[in-house]
């Protein structure tokens, strides 16, 4: 967890307390809520933290948010501060500083944030839903100067104006609660769905889908979800929500963070040097233009698509005319994997947010108006069947959707529909398949798989699905031939998916085949970025690292090292981001290791994995335990003593005075052990040097220079002199450039006596 992970998380813990004790209902949402599902926690790389909120209990909230929220802390929302310069409201750490680009002139608190995405009730009628829209998006334009929210939407740019002459001449106040009279007009109790309100584009929800809320664990606390949890993510995020994104496409949000200062101190510095005014007449006009030019800006965007859409489409032609079957053969042999790369430019494109858009504040308007591109009937079907069967029904359901709007669909794609839709519901039968699994209704869940498998028998995400429905009638049965024939059947299929090798994995688990077992969990997690089967297999492993890496200290004991090397490489691969199988591996390496250059690359890493920690009285993690054990091996293997070895790990980890000056007490101590005189004086140089004590540094290491008694001492020692006889050497250059370098040189070579006994030491190093 990173530093700003671990403020947010406190802020959240404070935020749910609150909300539990007063009876108020949120639910996790975004990202937050894919870290829920997926890693129990935040997402690694994730910055924010998102809940939603109905309107009443927001409401509610407010009111006695008076005498509940801690010191340093706020509510923010337009509806009660018409200073703060956001569309939904903020639960905000005031002691702190995170400005985003709309908050640069404004006077609203801007540190650490929860965002609280207010969920307003609306009736089913559509034509009110659009009434609320355009004035939400109003709204928005008024509150909000940075963002240009209307021209996605194309609101007419004399409503605008309207409003903003309200604004300009009756103020800001009466003008919001003008727009706030009409915006929450809407009762809960008469309205079946929700709009989720963040100015750009309000989600519309079913309300069952939030409420009643569920409880899941999220960094080791129970937290509230969505009732219909799978059904909300594939339903914001598609079928692949599961799935870890490569590196470029992890989202984060930009904003000025500074630790250990407020929001008021760093605006304190900036704001005398802005004209606040000018950059206000500024984003007027360019909100104004921006809505005036939204219709022209649309109208080019599809006609650039369009000519896009031509050229992918005879682009996709000249591909299959390449290739060394027909698109007819391919199916029938169900080369889907052929068929995805011979689809590659033309999914890049069409299933772009360019094209076909998406239900956010940047994607909207080509969501409600998408650019198909021309291709026939049968070469559009084999598409959507490939992309069925590389588990992206989702973008399927998506792609019908939009050629049934602006061309035809075929009775054989009619029929596909009608496979994974169940006609006359709004729930597709894969979601509403994964949210019977979720209220653990295991029939109903099963009934539709096995339908969608009939169809589909090959399709990897209703196999998969099967796949979880018999690993479980195993474990409750203890049965394992179901699974043996159904998983020898998927690797067959699927031969190189990690999700099944895991289940693989978990069928020889069952049967004690223990060493097969972690070796097709290893395989597993290399071969899928399914983020469900990395927490499982991390869940599976948690407390059975203990015994592995007490394992590997019996081997290492037992002089077994390369087993105990192999072993904890394997753990490696199971548990690639646990810290103390890392530390493990570390000390197996340094007793396997056969070669000093290797020990002494193996230092250098170990170097950077050990560090100062941050806990009271300086004491290491428990994880970095590990890495300082495994580096105190090393310098034992390089010929130091034990305990001197130890005194050296301890001297690299601190940067306290007081500790080193007791470590050089205790040093000192061994100086009457002659074999040990060398190593002894040249540690107690490292400590007056890390001191800044240079001159008694390199006495000390001339003294061990005299006794040392180990070839590695004379490698540390001539590669301590040698380094800083070249630096000297370049900063004389410098200063002879400069000015008079003798005083520089006077001081210099003090700690070496005369040139003349700098000839002698090279004699000696050399």
């Amino acid at each position: 967890m990173t530093e700003k992970q671990e403020h947010l998380l406190q802020l959240f813990r404070e935020l749910d307390e609150i909300c539990k004790k007063n009876n108020l209902r949120y639910v996790m949402a975004g990202g937050t809520a894919i870290g829920v599902v997926r890693n129990e926690g935040f997402i690694p790389w994730d910055d924010d933290v998102d809940i939603y909120m109905p309107r009443d209990d927001w409401n509610k909230l407010v009111e006695i948010s008076g005498s509940v929220l801690p010191e340093h802390r706020a509510l923010q929302c337009v509806d009660v501060d018409r200073s703060y310069t956001n569309t939904f409201p903020r639960y905000v750490a005031t002691d702190s500083c995170a400005l985003h680009k709309h908050q640069i002139i404004g006077r609203d608190s801007a540190g650490e944030i929860i965002d609280v995405l207010t969920l307003d009730p609306i009736p089913a009628d559509d034509k009110e839903y659009e009434k609320y829209r355009t004035h939400m998006m109003i709204y928005s334009e008024l509150v909000n100067m940075v963002v240009v929210y209307g021209a996605r939407w194309e609101i007419p740019v004399t409503a605008y104006l309207r409003w903003l002459f309200s604004y300009t001449f009756l103020g800001k106040d009466r003008t919001l609660k003008k727009l706030e009279k009409i915006m929450y007009s809407y009762k809960e109790e008469d309205c079946p769905r929700y709009a989720m309100r963040w100015g750009g584009c309000p989600f519309l929800f079913d309300k069952d889908m939030m409420f009643p809320v569920k409880y899941m664990s999220f960094e080791n606390t129970k937290v509230m979800v969505p009732h219909r949890m799978s059904d909300y993510l594939i339903w914001h995020y598609g079928d692949e929500w599961s799935y870890i994104p490569p590196h470029g496409e992890r989202e984060s949000h930009e904003s000025i963070y500074v630790p250990g200062a407020s929001y008021q101190e760093i605006r304190d510095e900036y704001m005398p040097r802005i004209d606040k005014n000018r950059i206000r007449r500024q984003m007027t006009f360019r909100k104004f233009y921006c809505l005036l030019m939204a219709k022209g800006d649309h109208k080019l965007d599809k006609k650039r698509n369009r000519i896009r859409a031509g050229v992918i489409a005879k682009d996709l032609g000249a591909r299959f005319l390449r290739s060394e079957k027909s698109l007819e053969t391919l199916l029938l042999e169900k080369r889907y994997d052929v068929l995805n790369e011979i689809f590659d430019s033309y999914y890049r494109t069409q299933l772009s947010v360019e094209f076909i858009g998406r239900e956010d504040y940047k994607g909207i308007q080509p969501f409600y108006h998408p650019t198909l591109v021309p291709v026939e009937d049968a070469v559009f079907q084999a598409a959507m069947l490939t992309l069925i069967y590389t588990e992206r029904v989702g973008k399927a359901w998506r792609m019908y959707e939009v050629r049934r709007k602006l061309d035809h669909l075929t009775p054989e794609m009619e029929q596909t529909v009608e496979d994974i839709h169940r006609s006359g519901e709004d729930t597709r039968l894969f979601r509403k398949a994964a949210t019977h699994y979720e209220f653990r209704e295991m029939k109903e869940a099963e009934t539709i798989v096995d339908d969608l498998l009939k169809k589909y028998p090959d399709a990897p995400g209703f196999v998969k699905f099967k796949c979880r429905f018999i690993m479980a009638r195993m474990e409750e049965s203890g049965n394992t031939s179901e699974a043996e024939k159904f998983l020898a059947s998927c690797r067959k299929l699927f031969p190189q998916d990690g999700y099944f090798m895991k289940y693989q994995g978990d069928l020889f688990w069952k049967k004690g085949l223990w060493k097969e077992a972690l070796s097709g969990y290893a395989r597993a997690r290399e071969c899928t970025n399914n983020g469900i089967v990395h927490l499982e297999l991390d869940k599976f492993f948690k407390d059975k690292k203990t015994s592995a890496i007490k394992e590997c200290r019996k081997l290492l004991d037992g002089h077994q090292k390369d087993e105990a090397l192999s072993m904890m490489e394997l753990w490696k691969k199971l548990m690639p981001e646990d810290e103390k199988i890392d530390g493990a591996l570390y000390l197996a390496k340094v007793s396997a290791v056969r070669t000093k250059a290797e020990l002494e690359e193996l230092v250098n890493e170990l170097y950077l994995k050990t560090g100062i920690s941050d806990k009271i009285e300086k004491e290491a993690l428990s994880e970095e335990m590990l890495y300082r054990e495994a580096l105190t091996q090393a310098w034992q293997r390089f010929g130091y003593p034990e305990v001197l070895a130890a005194y050296h790990t301890r001297l690299i980890c601190t940067d306290d005075e007081s500790e080193m000056e007791y470590l050089a007490e205790e040093v000192r101590s061994f100086l009457f052990h002659k074999q040990w005189q060398g190593e002894t004086y040249k540690l107690l140089g490292d400590i007056r040097r890390k001191q800044g004590q240079t001159k008694e540094a390199f006495e000390n290491y001339f003294k061990a220079l005299e006794n040392m008694q180990h070839p590695y001492l004379k490698t540390e020692l001539s590669r301590i002199f040698l380094e800083d006889l070249y630096k000297g050497s370049r900063r004389a250059a410098f200063f002879a450039k400069k000015a008079d370098v003798s005083e520089f040189l006077s001081v210099w070579l003090d700690k070496y006596g005369s040139q003349e006994e700098i000839q002698k030491l090279l004699k000696k190093i050399v």
